[in-house]
């Protein structure tokens, strides 16, 4: 499954994405996006897990005040 992630800093890397994610979810792949504006950049995470449970991660995630910012997450239709 793919999840969305939206809501932060384009400085924010990586490492600091998946330690932040190992609360919720083991992470399969991250690919950074970035956009034509700072808080454009976006991240593609694919867990490996049900529909159901990307859908709790995201209800956990959606919201999140992290580094400033409040992040949103979306299951991936694609």
């Amino acid at each position: 499954m793919k999840i969305i992630l939206a809501g932060f800093s384009s400085d924010v890397t990586e490492t600091e994405l998946l330690e932040m994610l190992a609360h919720y979810t083991e992470v399969d792949e991250l690919e950074l996006i970035p956009g034509d504006l700072p808080e454009q950049t976006i991240a593609v995470l694919t867990i490996e897990g049900t529909n159901a449970e990307a859908h709790w991660v995201t209800r956990h995630l959606n919201g999140l005040y992290w580094h400033g910012h409040s992040l949103r997450a979306f299951v991936s239709l694609f």
